[in-house]
């Protein structure tokens, strides 16, 4: 595998929200971290189909997508993968946070994390980092609406800061000409981190600066 630093490790197992108290959850994280925890790999679209709000979510060439923004300065962005029969391959979640404190102060932050499964994505024997090099290149050159567009970005920084946190890998999957517009949304130096389970499935995150 072309990614040995990446670690052997287990992610805690995530289980559906109870329905009953979905707005309390809405409420205190946000939509798309509950549809995240509602969506999970190999799920048929019967299982996800009403997860994602339809006024901020989008189906695209790729999958669903999901953008929401709050009067506080925080950005939200989902992206799910699927295989060519509709089941999820990956979800990917990206956080975003920027808040002004006055004339000389502003606070940022920006938080990446990610479930994959390289079988169903079709890339078992790639390894992590090329897998998530090959997902950055897919999202930045998706061509679509603005919701998608913007959600597909936020995602594909993450990757990109992500896989450059690993010594020596020069190649981050994206083109010259859009390196800069990610670089510009989330910032480098932050803590990588992607581990891979009993399962083979792939655990990513990345995180820059402080979160809300």
């Amino acid at each position: 595998m072309d990614n040995q630093q990446a670690t052997n490790g287990h992610a805690g197992t995530y289980t559906p929200t109870r329905v009953g108290i979905c707005l309390a959850i809405l409420t205190l994280s946000g939509c798309a971290d509950w549809s995240y925890q509602r969506i999970q790999l190999g799920q048929s679209p019967e299982d996800y189909a009403r997860v994602l709000p339809m006024e901020t979510s989008r189906r695209t060439a790729l999958g669903l997508c999901h953008l929401s923004k709050n009067a506080l300065g925080r950005t939200d962005a989902l992206v799910v993968l699927l295989t060519s029969d509709r089941r999820v391959a990956a979800k990917l979640r990206a956080r975003h946070f920027e808040h002004k404190w006055g004339v000389n102060r502003t606070e940022r932050g920006y938080w990446l994390v990610g479930e994959l499964n390289p079988e169903l994505y079709g890339v078992a024997g790639s390894g992590p980092l090329d897998t998530l090099r090959a997902i950055a290149g897919e999202l930045t050159v998706y061509r679509g609406e603005k919701l998608a567009l913007d959600a597909h970005a936020w995602v594909a920084a993450g990757l990109v800061r992500l896989v450059q946190r690993w010594p020596g890998v020069n190649d981050v999957g994206v083109s010259s000409q859009r390196l800069s517009e990610l670089f510009e949304r989330v910032p480098g130096g932050g803590t990588a981190r992607i581990e891979i389970d009993d399962r083979g499935i792939y655990h990513l995150e990345y995180k820059q600066g402080r979160m809300r």
